[in-house]
């Protein structure tokens, strides 16, 4: 069964100073088996990541996703 990644937009790269848009980092369930569908108050989508600093979360529209193994690292593109 596919993974999830995803690495930020550049355009968001100054106010998310820990994460580099070039880096495909691990989308980590919010709960088991939700990976995106965590709402915060103002109804945004949140996505968690796995970064090598511990774990952060995130708005999903600030993120672009791709499908990977399981198995797969955080690696550049």
């Amino acid at each position: 069964m596919p993974g999830v990644q995803a690495r930020l937009k550049a355009e968001h790269k100054r106010r998310y100073l820990d994460l580099d848009p070039a880096v495909w980092y691990q989308v980590i369930p919010i709960f088991p088996g939700v990976t995106q569908r965590m709402v915060n108050m103002a109804g945004e989508r949140l996505a968690r990541l796995s970064t090598p600093r511990g774990f952060i979360t995130l708005r999903a529209d600030h993120l672009e996703f791709r499908a990977a193994d399981v198995d797969a690292k955080t690696q550049p593109t």
